[in-house]
């Protein structure tokens, strides 16, 4: 009988997850049961396949939503609405964020691209602008918040969370002087798979 309420969590999990989600806030209550215990290290999590198309549909949904005035207009076409994506906890609450690289033409110049920075559920903490990929986090933190480099302006910056946000223009921001070959490197062209909204 030591099991039997490992059963009826396995049994709840397996309904829920069989249930269509109709909204962006449905699907963020469904994506609460997959997030990480807190002290559980990012590199021992792993997420099904279900798990990563629902994460997938919480980024279309919440990538919809931002941009319904441009997908409205007919303003962006099939190209504009690539984007790829990682999830990383960055303030070590057992939760990871998402991280979103929108990689068409309409968010992308010559001196870079939009990248979003996510909850789990959804919400915009910030919005980058002229970042060029990938993404490398600092082992240091402020604020509770690892520190990310970003390139942009032509160099690495150091972008640190000032208790609510990162600055959202990473180009006037100091530059990262140190190396970056033994951080962590997400969103990497390479490596990742590119969706569509």
């Amino acid at each position: 009988m030591k099991n039997y309420p490992i059963n009826l969590i396995f049994i709840f999990l397996l309904f829920w997850g069989c249930k269509p989600s109709e909204s962006l806030e449905d699907l963020a209550d469904e994506l609460e049961i997959i997030s990480e215990e807190p002290g559980d290290s990012q590199e021992t999590q792993t997420f099904t396949e279900e798990d990563q198309k629902n994460i997938q549909r919480l980024i279309q949904l919440t990538l919809g939503d931002l941009f319904q005035e441009e997908l409205a207009g007919d303003f962006l076409d099939s190209l504009d609405r690539r984007y790829m994506y990682d999830q990383v906890d960055l303030n070590a609450d057992g939760n990871k964020e998402i991280l979103v690289g929108l990689a068409g033409p309409y968010f992308c110049g010559s001196g870079g691209c939009t990248l979003l920075l996510l909850t789990n559920h959804g919400d915009v903490i910030t919005r980058f602008s002229v970042v060029k990929y990938p993404v490398f986090i600092d082992q240091e933190s402020t604020n509770g918040w690892k520190n990310l480099i970003l390139y942009s302006g032509s160099e690495n910056r150091l972008v640190t969370f000032d208790g609510q946000t990162y600055p959202s223009n990473p180009s006037t921001l100091e530059v990262y002087g140190s190396s970056i070959d033994e951080l962590s490197k997400i969103l990497e062209w390479e490596s990742n798979n590119i969706f569509s909204f």
